[in-house]
């Protein structure tokens, strides 16, 4: 192979190389991680307001003082397991500040940790349905006994009514943590993905 055929082939492959593109893509990157950090600097707030105003379930459902140990032994431990989940979203939130964009590593690493947030924002709404299954059964409880009725006094279809109510109850809870997810944190975490594969190409 002579130096022309040489200088040919390094021209060809050179022509190949679309730098400006990638520098381009990391660019656009940033917008998704941006929306990430507005969404969490919003929602924080919103979650420790939310805690907050639950512990006061007990009085605004006027539940008798003689509930109160079995609620707030619920609530502690709902309390326990926020403060490990919402620990997690706030060094996650504080790692987005530092990232850059200027590399394809910097950006996977951002996308494997806003999918692993993704899934953990989840368990978190799923660790709190036996709080609120409690509170829900204390209400009802509540409700029957204001009737001079109980569980046990309920005819077998109430009784059904019931079993079949929480379940749909669970379900759609369940549904809507997906949903919310989705639609708060999935649309930035599917741009990411659709840069790296662009990248990739």
């Amino acid at each position: 192979m002579n130096f022309d055929q040489l200088k040919e082939q390094w021209n060809n492959e050179a022509s190949d190389i679309n730098i400006p593109n990638t520098i381009e893509q990391l660019k656009e990157s940033k917008h998704p991680v941006a929306t990430i950090q507005k969404n969490m600097k919003k929602e924080f707030p919103l979650q420790i307001l939310s805690i907050i105003l639950i512990a006061f379930f007990p009085f605004m459902l006027k539940f008798p003082s003689s509930q109160y140990l079995i609620y707030y032994v619920s609530y502690t431990m709902m309390v326990v397991i926020s403060s490990y989940y919402m620990f997690g979203f706030y060094k996650f939130y504080k790692q987005a500040e530092f990232y850059t964009g200027n590399t394809k590593n910097s950006l996977w690493k951002i996308y494997h940790e806003l999918r692993l947030n993704m899934e953990r924002y989840q368990s978190f709404g799923f660790l709190l349905l036996p709080h609120f299954l409690i509170a829900i059964g204390l209400m009802i409880y509540n409700l029957l006994a204001e009737k001079g009725k109980s569980l046990a006094t309920l005819s077998d279809i109430m009784q059904v009514s019931v079993i079949i109510g929480a379940l749909i109850g669970t379900f759609a809870y369940v549904a809507s943590i997906v949903f919310y997810t989705k639609l708060i944190y999935g649309q930035s975490a599917k741009k990411l993905e659709n840069i790296l594969n662009e990248m990739d190409e």
